[in-house]
Order: C-alpha cells, then sequence, then structure tokens
C-alpha cells in the first residue's frame, strides 16, 4: 500500500512539472521595491479612520473614502490562499479534503465538513488565522502617507507580511511584474512595500511613506504568511463569492464558503491584478467624503461583537457545557470579535412601498454562514417574493447549536441587521436546517414575541432519543433500557446531541411556547442524521400542544439532505407568507429552565409578551400560564387534519390552523397556573390593567412574588390564590 501510495506520488509530481507546476517565482521587473520602509520612521499604532467614520459594522468588500481616509473592509475568515486545483502537490491532494478538522482530517484548513474553503493553503499549526485582513486604510498626513492594516489575529509581531503596491500613473503596461518578497504579481505598479513587523496589543500593522509621486493612484494590498505565501487579498469588492451550495459546488474546485473564491482562483494564477482601487491624490489632501452605497443580492456582512473566545479559528473548537463528541457535539471554532454572517438582500428593498421582513436562516451541522441562502431558490421563494432579508449567522462554527455564545451571535446579527435596513417587527421569522432547526426552534420557543413564525428543516429535537410514546406498558419496559443501555453508548460517541444536560436543552418540551407562533415542520423518512422517531417524536407532541397553529410534513423518499440539494421551498414559503408576530396576547404560556441560561453573555430566558423577570424557585424547568382578560381578545378555533402532495418529493402531513377568531368581552380579571416560579413582573398596560382593581384567580405550586408595573406587589403562596390587586 504504501509503494502504490509513493506511485501516486510521482505521477502527480510528473503531470504537475509537465503542466507547468511547481518553480521559482518569476523575477522582479524594474519597478522600485522598497522593504521594512517603517524602520526609520514611528509605526502608526492606532486606527486612520477618525471616529466619524469608524464602521464597527460593514458590507464585507466595501471601499469608500471618510474625511480623506481611503478605507478597505475586508471579509472576515477568508485568508485561504490560492486553490491548488482537484490535484495538487500541496498538502491537501484532493479539493474535498481541505475540511473537517474538527473530525481530525490532517491535511483540513476548515472544521466543518460542508464549509469547504475554495483555498487551500494552511497555516503552521498555532498561527492559523494570522495573515486574515480586517480593514486598510490609507491617508495623507503632515505631507506623509500613512498605511494601516488591522488583522483579525497576531499572536507574534512577525506572523505576517503586509505588502503595499501603489501604481502612481496612469498606464498600466508600465512597472508591475512579480512582486519579490511575497508570492504574487499584478500589472503596472511602479513602488511595493513591505512591512513584516506590527502589534499584537491592537493587531495593526502600519507605512509611514514619503507621499508617492502622481496625482492619481491605484493602490493593492496583500497579507501573506511569513514565508511569502499569499492568504489574503484587499480591494475585492463586494460581489466576492461563496459558491459551495448544497449540490455539485461543494466537491469542486474554487469554491467555499467564506466568500474567497475569486480570490483563490486568482492566487492560483498569481496575478492579482483585478483586485485594486483608485484614489485621487487631491481627494486625500482635502479629506473628501465619498460613503459606499448599499448593495443587493447575496453578500457577508461582518459586526463587531462584544464577547470573544480569544483569537483566530480553534481546530479542533472549544467544547461546549455538555462537551463535545465524535459527530456534532457542541462546539465553537471562530473565537475573535469580528463576526461574518451571510447575507441576501432582494433588490429594490429600499424603495419598496413596506418595510422588509427578516428571516434568520440557521445552517446545518458541518456547515456555516453562506449555507442554504447561497442557493437561488432560497433567495427567490423566500426573499425576493415574500420582501424579506434573509440572514445566516455564523454561530461561531459548524458546531455552535444556538446556545451559549452561538445563540449570542444569532441575537447580534439580528441586531446588527436591524440597526441597518427598517425592518418590520410583525414580519420576523426563524428558520434552520437541521442543527439550525434546532436554533430555530430554541429561538422560537425562548423568544416567542420576537418572531412571526417558524421554519424547521430536518430539525434536531434535542436528544437523539426522542420517541413518540407507544403505550403505557411498552413506554415503561422501552424507557429503561434505552436510557441504561443505549443513551451511554451514543453519548460516548456523539456527546450533546445524545446527552443534551445544560449546555443544550430538550427542545421538544417546548413546543407549546409556540401558541402565538405558526410553525412548519418538514422532516424526511430515511433521514440518517435525525431518525424517523425523532419527527414522528414531533409529530405526536405538536399534536398534543394545545392551541398551537402549525404544519407537520413528512417526506417518505428524502434523507437528511434531499431538502437542501432540491432547493425547492414553495410550499413552506407560502404557507408562511400571510404570519405575523403577535404583541400582546391574551395569554402567555411560557416554560423556561434557568439552566439554560449564559448571563455572562447577557442571555437570561425570562420574558414572554407582557411577562418579564421571571425567576424559578428551584434550578429546573418551571412554567408561567396566565391569561388577561383587560383588553378582551380573540377566542382562537382550530381547524385540523391531514394532507398530502407531490412537492419536491411525495410528502404527507398533518396540521392544526386558526379557523376562526372570536372578539371576547373586556374583563378585569386574571387566572392562571404558576409552576416552580419564584417571582415575576407584569406590565400592565399591553393588557388593559394599568390603574384597575383586578381579580385574581391563580393556581401556585409555591410562594411566589408578582411584581406590577404600577408598583403594586402580589404576594402568593402554595396553592390557590384569589383576590383583588
Amino acid at each position: 500500500m504504501q509503494k502504490n501510495n509513493k506511485a501516486v506520488l510521482s505521477l502527480l509530481t510528473l503531470l504537475l512539472t509537465a503542466c507547468g507546476g511547481g518553480g521559482d517565482p518569476e523575477p522582479v521587473v524594474a519597478s522600485d521595491v522598497h522593504t521594512n520602509v517603517t524602520e526609520d520612521t514611528p509605526p502608526v499604532t492606532s486606527s486612520l479612520v477618525s471616529h466619524q467614520c469608524f464602521r464597527d459594522s460593514w458590507v464585507a468588500g466595501t471601499t469608500e473614502l471618510c474625511l480623506g481616509t481611503l478605507t478597505y473592509y475586508d471579509y472576515i475568515y477568508d485568508d485561504y490562499g490560492a486553490d491548488s486545483g482537484l490535484v495538487s502537490m500541496t498538502p491537501s491532494l484532493l479539493n474535498i479534503l481541505n475540511r473537517g478538522g474538527n473530525a481530525g482530517v490532517p491535511v483540513a484548513n476548515t472544521p466543518g465538513l460542508l464549509s469547504p474553503a475554495a483555498g487551500d493553503q494552511r497555516y503552521p499549526e498555532g498561527l492559523e488565522n494570522t495573515a486574515d485582513l480586517v480593514r486598510l486604510s490609507l491617508a495623507i498626513k503632515q505631507n506623509r502617507l500613512l498605511i494601516t492594516a488591522e488583522l483579525n489575529t497576531m499572536f507574534n509581531p512577525d506572523d505576517a507580511i503586509l505588502g503595499i503596491a501603489i501604481d502612481s500613473d496612469p498606464h498600466s503596461v508600465t512597472g508591475g511584474g512579480h512582486w519579490g518578497r511575497i508570492d504574487v504579481r499584478s500589472d503596472g505598479w511602479d513602488q511595493v512595500f513591505f512591512t513584516d513587523v506590527g502589534d499584537p496589543e491592537t493587531n495593526i500593522m502600519s507605512l509611514n511613506l514619503p507621499v508617492p509621486e502622481g496625482e492619481q493612484w491605484r493602490i493593492q494590498a496583500a497579507i501573506a504568511k511569513a514565508d511569502g505565501t499569499v492568504m489574503n487579498v484587499a480591494f475585492r469588492g463586494t460581489d466576492e463569492e461563496a459558491s459551495a451550495d448544497g449540490a455539485v459546488n461543494q466537491a469542486l474546485p474554487a469554491s467555499g464558503n467564506f466568500w474567497e473564491d475569486r480570490q483563490a482562483s486568482v492566487l492560483a494564477g498569481g496575478d492579482i491584478s483585478e483586485f485594486g482601487a483608485a484614489v485621487t491624490v487631491e481627494d486625500l489632501r482635502r479629506r473628501v467624503t465619498r460613503i459606499a452605497e448599499a448593495p443587493t443580492g447575496f453578500q457577508q456582512r461582518v459586526y463587531t461583537s462584544n464577547y470573544s473566545l480569544g483569537e483566530g479559528i480553534a481546530i479542533p473548537g472549544i467544547t461546549g457545557r455538555d462537551g463535545g463528541g465524535f459527530f456534532c457535539g457542541q462546539s465553537f471554532n471562530y473565537l475573535g470579535k469580528y463576526q461574518p454572517y451571510g447575507v441576501y438582500v432582494p433588490d429594490g428593498i429600499e424603495t419598496a412601498q413596506s418595510s422588509p421582513g427578516l428571516m434568520v436562516v440557521m445552517h446545518g451541522c458541518e456547515a456555516n454562514h453562506a449555507s442554504q441562502i447561497n442557493q437561488p431558490n432560497m433567495q427567490r421563494q423566500f426573499g425576493d417574493e415574500l420582501g424579506r432579508i434573509l440572514v445566516t449567522p455564523l454561530g461561531r462554527g459548524p458546531y455552535g447549536f444556538y446556545t451559549g455564545i452561538s445563540e449570542r451571535d444569532v441575537l447580534d446579527v439580528m441586531a446588527d441587521i436591524e440597526g441597518v435596513y427598517d425592518i418590520d417587527p410583525d414580519k420576523v421569522f426563524a428558520s434552520g436546517y437541521s442543527m439550525g432547526g434546532f436554533g430555530a426552534l430554541h429561538m422560537a420557543t425562548h423568544y416567542p414575541d420576537r418572531f412571526a413564525g417558524m421554519v424547521g428543516w430536518v430539525a434536531h429535537t434535542g436528544d437523539l432519543m426522542n420517541r413518540p410514546s407507544v403505550q403505557p406498558l411498552v413506554d415503561e419496559l422501552l424507557d429503561p433500557a434505552l436510557e441504561s443501555l443505549l443513551r451511554p453508548v451514543l453519548a460516548s460517541i456523539l456527546g450533546s446531541i445524545a446527552d443534551p444536560q445544560v449546555g443544550t436543552e430538550n427542545v421538544i418540551d417546548y413546543l407549546a411556547n409556540l401558541q402565538h407562533v405558526p410553525s412548519a415542520y418538514l422532516y424526511a423518512a430515511a433521514d440518517e442524521l435525525v431518525p424517523i422517531h425523532e419527527s414522528l417524536a414531533v409529530a405526536q407532541r405538536l399534536a398534543l400542544a394545545e392551541e398551537v397553529d402549525y404544519h407537520f410534513y413528512l417526506h417518505p423518499l428524502a434523507e437528511h439532505l434531499t431538502l437542501l440539494m432540491l432547493d425547492e421551498w414553495g410550499k413552506e414559503a407560502q404557507l408562511s407568507a400571510d404570519w405575523r408576530r403577535v404583541t400582546t396576547p391574551n395569554r402567555v404560556s411560557y416554560l423556561f429552565d434557568p439552566r439554560f441560561n449564559y448571563p455572562d453573555l447577557g442571555i437570561v430566558h425570562d420574558r414572554a409578551y407582557w411577562i418579564s423577570d421571571l425567576r424559578a424557585r428551584n434550578a429546573s424547568q418551571a412554567l408561567v400560564d396566565l391569561s388577561a382578560a383587560g383588553c378582551g381578545g380573540q377566542k382562537r378555533s382550530f381547524a385540523t387534519g391531514t394532507d398530502q402532495g407531490a412537492t419536491p418529493l411525495p410528502w404527507a402531513g398533518s396540521y392544526r390552523h386558526v379557523q376562526t377568531e372570536t372578539q371576547l368581552a373586556p374583563a378585569l380579571t386574571l387566572s392562571g397556573v404558576l409552576t416552580n416560579v419564584a417571582s415575576a413582573a407584569l406590565d400592565l398596560a399591553p393588557i388593559c390593567f394599568e390603574g384597575m382593581a383586578v381579580h385574581y384567580d391563580i393556581d401556585s405550586d409555591g410562594p411566589a412574588t408578582l411584581a406590577l408595573s404600577d408598583d403594586r406587589i402580589v404576594e402568593l403562596v402554595a396553592g390557590k390564590n384569589q383576590g383583588i390587586f
């Protein structure tokens, strides 16, 4: 076997040599090359961008001029260098082997199996992500040209090399050539400058130069590893590609999920001439402002998080509370404060008569923030036709499961996009595929007052052991055997998905929280990852959940990735078209568990609608179920049944949908049940109780305190509580 491998490698070497692979870089042509020109000049240790212009959130690939400073805002975690093609003599012999680092693939440069990079280059161990550009700025100050490059990760001053090429005349045919110190070439440049020194405290590399000649410059920039291998190129524009979809592009060369497809292709040829930015020297001197317009279509946005786990990329990741596991156990790979997310913005969204909706599309295990929303029918059917902006959080990696810092990422992405666009808060939706389906369920059940609806495709239910109840005798025999024999084995292999404890909840228990959030569930009967017993358990729980509007679809001929590969979402898109957020229901039923809070990340599940500051007496599940008739409200009746269809594959379904809504007469009554609730706050204005004498009838299993928004306090005891407040 070893001899065969050597023979194959010898043949590959011969083929690559015949095709021009390998060899020394071409010599530098007759242009000026300067290295480490900052040795006798003070370094720039902070950003050149003034506070009026500084962006902590941006569309990746944007170049703009603000108060005389030209700034390029780059993509994040896009530093994978050149694509080596399907076959190469780099450590990545096949394009499909550059993924799966969390699973132990030794030549991988990304952690997930379904989130490849187009580029195939790797870092020395322990220096991952150290040539990842965040932003590049240049300005003229006191007749010097100052340039700063902020990197995403810097452990040591000499981790990376910054190269800047300047074409100071209008003739691209003059000058140019190989850059010399770093392994790229480009046309037209007259001078190229380098520095290999940075400040690990600020992650800034800088150049302090005499102002070059010429009235208009074309600037190019690249970041290389210390050995000169270029990993990241600036000025690529907002239309960089991330084309690895749910089909064949997952395996093709130069197709990735990190918005670096064009970069990888260009670096494979060694010529980065197409990437650059033109600037007029007079604009720099006169402090001109020319802000970039917001693009539409598929793009990456970046925001600055208040929370980080360190710098760079961890492969394998930092495990969650319940530990990792060989397959899809919770862990976090992308550690830094700059976090990217995928966005699809339909054309005309800014000029539409109504505000756009927002759909959070959470990716599955092994995938990332380009997944699903980089597919044309997803963009058309949920984005263009329904007037929704689609966003996919990275979630700190392929295994975040949308709790902890991954949940923080979802909340921060929502806040970021809502700060940029005039999102209609009544048209915000949670959705996701596989692990992302769990995320959609988690977000919708724990923040029901924020969402108009939820769609889950082959959604993990929170526990691989979830199954439908059969009948009492069978359950009594089966449950102990499964818990004592099967769960320990699965937990040792799969970690948190087979043994959820305090990292991720068994979200199937929380479906009743969706009383005012309509939902759709699409499952595959031949699913090898979310087995049919999980999907049937969901169907059974939904049938038992009172007043939950839902549609359940089971596709007998589909396996786990079938729906993603088909890219056909018509029936669920049409179902969700008229969903709108309920803001002030007369009944709130909310199950919560303080064990799944992350207070250090600002994550506390303690509110729903007009009830807030919920506290449990014990660290376990608690339930508040209160009805307030002060505003009257609606009494809903439901239609239930089964149906079937053939799009995109044959399916059988069950549903409960609101059929009629009857107006209720207002009444000054508050009634319901508290289980394991120590205290809660009630906002009286939305339920028309402000300043009113209200009769209450509440059953509690222990002492509890209700704090009313008009400063009145109601003390409850164990048992039935009746009175007037």
